[in-house]
């Protein structure tokens, strides 16, 4: 059937926004806003991934990906005008405050499940060569 069947294959369920609430932790009416990552947001750009390993040299290889994805699926508000990009103030969160970081990545990896990627690839690479 060739290409055709890719047309076939239904798409994926829209999960919409995550709205984080930190009220707890900000202040009354704290949130932060995510989208589903796509596809790229998944593969981290090799030159931020390095300029974040040199900003954040403390941080695990995993946990520069989760500053790097919650960065790339940050919705910006109004409000961030001037502010550092969201991948540095996600970075800047770790070091600070680890129970607030830990406690976004926990709900958007609830939300957006995208566990191990290069695992992922390997296991689908094994189920293509049955």
């Amino acid at each position: 059937m060739g290409l055709s069947t890719l047309k076939a294959i239904a798409p994926d369920a829209d999960k919409g926004f995550l709205i984080v609430d930190l009220s707890s932790m900000a202040g009354e009416g704290a949130t932060l806003k995510f989208r589903e990552p796509k596809a790229a947001d998944l593969f981290p750009d090799a030159k931020e991934l390095q300029n974040l390993r040199i900003a954040f040299a403390e941080f695990p290889e995993a946990m520069l990906y989760q500053v790097y994805l919650l960065g790339r699926c940050y919705v910006s508000d109004p409000s961030d005008m001037g502010e550092d990009s969201p991948v540095r103030a996600f970075g800047k969160l770790a070091r600070t405050s680890k129970l607030t970081f830990f406690h976004i990545v926990g709900r958007f990896v609830d939300w957006y499940p995208t566990g191990d990627i290069s695992e992922r690839v390997t296991e689908s690479k094994n189920d293509c060569a049955e």
